[in-house]
């Protein structure tokens, strides 16, 4: 004799949450930390972010266009208002490539020969427009004379780029002309 089963009755196989219900939930509080997230940190750590990468990517642009040629040299320099900064890079005959950073809420430091993290000691020198950081590149790739306006010369350790004085979003280029993201270890 079969009986019907209230919903109070139910086996024990249909206690519970489906899976699809259990990565619906997943994907509404993935969502939601993200908009909380991106409103408690503002848009500067991924300006910083931004910022870092562009450097970074410019900079090796910078130093694959120097190979075999020489006296190329890659400049930043921050917008008069400081909301943005134009890097660019050029040889004896002009441009070679030119691109346009955001920084809103982004400060930018540098200096050359220390390797202390940002963190511990921020960068000499403001890059603004009016002293802007150039990095020059030998026909071998090597980093020259370079740094900030008013602050240049030979690198014996490092330049550093250090963005809002973090050591996480700080840019680091190597006396061989290698450029990449966080604290010199060189």
């Amino acid at each position: 004799m079969h009986t019907l089963k209230t919903s109070n009755q139910r086996s024990a196989n249909q206690l519970g949450f489906t899976l699809v219900e259990l990565i619906i939930v997943l994907v509404i509080i993935g969502i939601i930390s993200a908009v909380a997230f991106a409103r408690f940190t503002g848009g500067s750590a991924f300006n910083a972010i931004i910022a870092r990468d562009q450097i970074v990517s410019m900079a090796r642009n910078a130093q694959q266009h120097s190979l075999g040629r020489a006296g190329v040299s890659m400049t930043i320099t921050p917008s008069a208002g400081g909301d943005a900064a134009t890097l660019v890079t050029s040889d004896a005959g002009g441009t070679i490539d030119s691109m346009s950073v955001p920084l809103d809420d982004v400060t930018l430091t540098g200096d050359i020969n220390t390797t202390d993290s940002c963190g511990t000691t921020s960068g000499a020198d403001t890059i603004t427009n009016a002293t802007p950081m150039t990095l020059v590149f030998s026909e071998l790739g090597d980093l020259g004379a370079s740094g900030v306006t008013g602050s240049t010369g030979p690198i014996t350790s490092a330049l550093r780029v250090c963005v809002d004085n973090d050591p996480n979003f700080s840019i680091c280029v190597s006396p061989s002309g290698f450029a990449y993201p966080g604290d010199c270890d060189v």
